[in-house]
């Protein structure tokens, strides 16, 4: 099955923010304010209104197993095992209470069904307030402890196993309450509660969801969306223990005040998966006028990829310009870069094409012209697109049609671009938003066998960040995952080579394969790396390298026909995992090639 793990697919990913903090926050003074204030009147006797127990009950049965329902969903799209557990908590809690309302008495005979004597409800009420808590430990201790993957076959028998013992266990604790209700010890009599107090009962549900509320506080510290409306959850869980005790008798005060924090704790998880499918939903629209603009926007790069390229700033100097714009026009992009287009070319001010560009820049609306080329003496066919930056330009020579091995030549060349396109959206690491390792690995796969084809170089940097665990230890998980997230755009943006692949390799480590790139500009591109990195100065006082972050470099080029020692890709892999630990023994923050080329 398919794991979205994308953070915003699950509520344990999605931070809370501080208007969420406060509401929770101030519901959860709100209800201890005024448990405060009504304090003194827990015990006063109000009127038996028979229909609010089963009013209430069927409300907390409905929101407990629609909680334990989508907490399971989410473990199917995220695959977070302790999620699991806690889905089993709530549904645990959904079912015992179906038997407490069944033989309560006076609900639905004067003695209760399921043959309950007049102990047996309110020990399922110990259950309920006991399971719940034990439930919530147990989904906090699994959080650390519980991370290995499932198989597909292995997730099923365990959501089984799971589920299973909880609708066992509530069945057969119906069971034995009902078959042995005349041996259950006494807590209740005529109302009276307060023997549960006394037998020490009383005192163990307060401490054991006390502590289940603290433990999970301190592992999580309400960080996530999920935790934030669980804690709330279990705080609510509690004062219920606490008004139900100092009340003593059923229909009081205290007792229906106590029924209404239950209400509260089975329905606050409930209410925040409901309010974020709503987001999910406005999500969901924005995104799909997104994607048809995005199609469209791939529609037009296919149609011109294989075309002379070139890209003008809005002082209209050149930023870019690919091969078959300089095979055309004549001109070294390098001799050209950050000069005008019309200085460098002035016979264009002559015709349409300039004056064309010029509404682009001015309207932001793409056009197409065909025009003369009196210079060259051929028929060229233009397309311009407005950018951020200023206009991108494609044309090709359309004086010759292409022949049939040049289209299918195009048409396959256009098919690979679509594949590079689409695989985008399936092959990006969810935390630095570069590409993720199994891309990383069909690309080097695939510009392996390119490159022995066309007998031209494939480099490769591996490159880690120094001392980065120390920097976790020192600035916590989430300083981590933001130093990764800089770190992946600073790589991203150093690294301008056509063709090339930025991946999480895994953990702090990250790979750059570079197609057409000599051993020489190979070691140029990794130096820029490097300093790239250096110049965002993230403090980190842990490393022995500097207090700023850093990185080691190792990098490796294959050229076909020239190493026999480098017979597979696998093989480039390991040279340039040997430069980078050559980096690290030579004292890190520094770029080391292995086999022939320079080092830096």
């Amino acid at each position: 099955m398919l794991r979205m793990r994308d953070p915003l697919t699950s509520l344990i990913n999605i931070p809370a923010t501080a208007m969420q903090r406060k509401t929770a926050l101030s519901i959860s003074i709100g209800v201890f304010a005024v448990s405060l204030l009504i304090s003194p009147y827990v015990d006063m006797p109000l009127p038996e209104v028979r229909p609010f127990l089963p009013i209430f009950i069927a409300w907390i049965v409905f929101g407990n197993l629609m909680t334990a329902y989508l907490l399971y969903v989410q473990f199917r799209a995220t695959g977070d095992k302790p999620i699991l557990l806690l889905a089993a908590a709530f549904l645990f809690s959904g079912l015992i209470t179906i038997p407490y309302l069944l033989t309560f008495p006076g609900i639905f005979s004067e003695t209760g069904l399921l043959h309950a004597g007049p102990q047996t409800s309110v020990w399922f009420w110990v259950i309920w307030h006991g399971g719940f808590p034990l439930g919530i430990m147990l989904y906090t201790y699994s959080l650390r402890k519980w991370k290995s993957a499932l198989t597909e076959r292995r997730e099923k028998a365990t959501v089984a196993a799971i589920f299973g013992t909880v609708v066992l266990l509530t069945a057969v604790l119906s069971y034995l309450l009902g078959q042995f209700r005349d041996e259950l010890p006494v807590l209740i009599e005529q109302n009276h509660y307060g023997l549960m107090l006394n037998m020490g009962i009383g005192p163990a549900l307060w401490l054991l969801n006390l502590l289940a509320l603290v433990y999970l506080f301190t592992a999580t510290r309400a960080q996530s969306l999920l935790h934030l409306w669980l804690t709330m959850s279990a705080f609510m869980f509690w004062m219920d223990i606490n008004l139900s005790l100092f009340a003593g008798v059923r229909y009081t005060v205290g007792w229906y005040a106590s029924r209404i924090n239950s209400f509260i704790s089975s329905t606050a998880l409930l209410t925040v998966f409901f309010h974020e499918l709503n987001q999910l939903y406005v999500r969901l629209i924005h995104s799909q006028t997104a994607l048809k603009q995005s199609q469209e926007r791939v529609e037009t790069i296919l149609d011109s990829i294989t075309d002379a390229f070139l890209a003008v700033n809005q002082n209209w100097e050149f930023t870019y310009m690919n091969k078959e714009a300089e095979k055309y026009t004549g001109l070294d992009f390098e001799v050209v870069k950050g000069r005008s287009m019309w200085t460098a070319s002035p016979h264009l001010l002559r015709g349409k094409m300039y004056a064309m560009s010029h509404q682009v820049m001015e309207s932001g609306d793409p056009a197409e012209l065909t025009e003369y080329d009196k210079l060259q003496e051929r028929w060229l066919e233009f397309r311009i697109f407005p950018t951020g930056q200023g206009v991108s330009v494609y044309f090709r020579d359309v004086t010759d049609r292409i022949v049939a091995e040049g289209k299918m030549k195009e048409a396959n060349k256009k098919l690979q671009m679509a594949n590079r396109l689409l695989t985008d959206f399936s092959y990006s690491d969810g935390l630095t938003g570069v590409y993720n390792r199994r891309y990383f690995d069909l690309m080097l796969q695939q510009e392996w066998e390119r490159v022995k084809q066309e007998s031209c170089p494939l480099s490769l940097i591996l490159l880690d960040i120094d001392y980065f665990k120390r920097y976790n230890d020192t600035y916590g998980h989430l300083a981590g995952d933001e130093c990764l997230r800089q770190v992946a755009q600073a790589v991203r943006a150093a690294v301008t080579q056509p063709l090339s692949v930025v991946a999480r390799y895994g953990g702090e480590e990250f790979a750059v394969l570079l197609p057409h790139t000599p051993a020489m500009n190979a070691v140029i591109a990794a130096e820029a790396i490097r300093l790239q990195v250096e110049s965002l100065t993230i403090r980190h006082e842990a490393s022995e390298v500097g207090h700023f972050v850093t990185l080691s470099l190792g990098a490796a080029t294959w050229i076909p026909g020239r190493q026999e020692h480098c017979p597979d890709p696998q093989a480039l892999v390991q040279m340039a995992d040997q430069g980078l630990y050559a980096a690290k023994r030579d004292g890190r923050n520094r770029v080391r090639m292995q086999g022939d080329g320079p080092s830096g």
